[in-house]
């Protein structure tokens, strides 16, 4: 596929039903990879056609989810509450300084061992 020129018309009709993934989309198309996506990169239009390709996968994924909810899934509202409300249900870790207030104080050290610091 090496110097094929790229047809802008056959990326846009590969972008519909491919949940935005590049591999799909140059599947389709019939171009590398690589090829198709530093095109599309170059082109705002199937930029944002790739995003609402995206974004209709997210949404069906939510829907999903919602789904399970109202079916009473409760594993499926434990995910969307730790995720969606994270200060009330999420995982937290509280740090605090040594005097148990304030914020943490992070050391880094860092050792760089030269020829000069092998004991042998």
């Amino acid at each position: 596929m090496t110097g094929k020129r790229i047809a802008r018309e056959k990326v846009k009709q590969a972008i519909p039903k491919s949940g935005g993934l590049i591999s799909r989309i140059a599947t389709k198309a019939g171009y590398s990879w690589t090829a198709t996506r530093d095109f599309i990169a170059a082109d705002e239009e199937l930029k944002l056609l790739v995003k609402d390709e995206e974004e209709a996968v997210d949404d069906m994924a939510e829907s999903a989810i919602i789904k399970k909810i109202s079916e009473g899934d409760e594993q499926s509202a434990k995910w969307w509450l730790a995720r969606r409300r994270r200060v009330k249900f999420g995982d937290s870790v509280a740090l605090t300084g040594p005097d148990g207030k304030g914020p943490v104080q992070v050391e880094n050290i860092l050792r760089i061992i030269t020829h000069d610091d092998d004991p042998e």
